[in-house]
């Protein structure tokens, strides 16, 4: 139950680029070292890694444990594949990598910050020191801001090459309640790592339990609670409930957060945990940042990893 809040970052942006070759970058975009992305073929180009594949070239820096993480989703609605690049603000230090295959769809979590983002459009890949031989390169002006609790949001959409036409909208989830009125649990039990596959709707789903009531829970990184319905709010013998108005993609709609002993997914046990009870919450629960700020998550692919930080 998340609310999007749809922003252009330029108004009618559209970006016309009459290349039949590539067009190098910036000059102020120095890269650290030649970075191997995908196979070498015949012509000394490399072919495109399949979608989804990610490449991380500081895992220092994205695998740190002394930040929280958030969501990052990327939307290619371009008739064309892409490669997005996520660099440091000022675009000097490539960080990650991914492919992004025409009208499909990727998501991370990365440590919260600000980050250069650099797209490449096109159809035959060479590598990231020279993009698409036949098409264009990107950079998002201004970058992106990722918060803690919320998931931000790009699509690009366009089509063709000669010239290409892609614009940028930007969006983010907002939290199902108030930050301020949700206190952090009071322990966290577990060991091991958590490994998760993408579903094909793109989500994220853990089988858990709320006072030891059966459940599955969708990883949501961009819910500040855990988020449940009245219904499993009756079963798990939730009464007293503190009544919120909560912002959802239907309207502000009259909720209410209570704290229950004992919440669980996977191998990890977590006391004393607020959620959010909305009335009319269809599918399956929500596991928030309440409880997700306490593990380092990290998504390759079609694949997350949850551990305890």
């Amino acid at each position: 139950m998340v609310k999007v809040t749809l922003t252009l970052l330029a108004a009618g942006l559209i970006i016309l680029a009459s290349y039949k070759n590539f067009s190098p970058m910036a000059d102020n975009l120095h890269l650290s070292k030649k970075i191997e992305y995908g196979t070498v073929s015949s012509t000394g180009c490399q072919l495109l890694p399949a979608h989804g594949a990610a490449y991380i070239m500081e895992p220092s820096f994205m695998k740190r444990t002394d930040v929280l993480y958030s969501g990052l989703k990327i939307l290619n609605t371009h008739d064309h594949p892409m490669v997005v690049v996520l660099s440091d603000i000022s675009g000097s230090k490539q960080l990650l990598a991914t492919s992004i295959a025409a009208d499909k769809t990727v998501q991370f979590s990365v440590p919260v910050g600000q980050y250069d983002i650099r797209v490449f459009v096109g159809s035959n890949w060479c590598n990231l020191e020279s993009g698409f031989s036949d098409g264009v390169n990107i950079s998002v002006d201004g970058g992106i801001m990722i918060k803690a609790g919320q998931t931000s949001i790009l699509e690009f959409y366009g089509t063709g090459l000669n010239p290409v036409q892609i614009a940028l909208a930007y969006s983010t989830s907002r939290p199902p309640a108030n930050p301020e009125q949700i206190k952090p649990p009071s322990e966290v039990i577990g060991v091991g790592e958590l490994k998760l596959l993408q579903s094909r709707d793109g989500h994220y789903f853990s089988s858990g339990r709320i006072n030891g009531v059966p459940l599955v829970f969708m990883i949501d990184t961009g819910a500040t609670t855990v988020s449940i319905s009245a219904d499993i709010a009756a079963r798990a013998g939730i009464k007293n409930c503190v009544p919120v108005n909560v912002s959802t993609a239907n309207g502000i709609v009259d909720a209410c957060v209570a704290t229950v002993a004992e919440v669980t997914f996977g191998n990890y046990q977590i006391t004393d945990v607020d959620v959010t009870v909305l009335p009319n919450l269809p599918g399956n629960a929500l596991l928030g940042m309440n409880v997700l700020r306490n593990f380092r998550i990290e998504q390759v692919g079609d694949v997350m990893r949850i551990s305890v930080l």
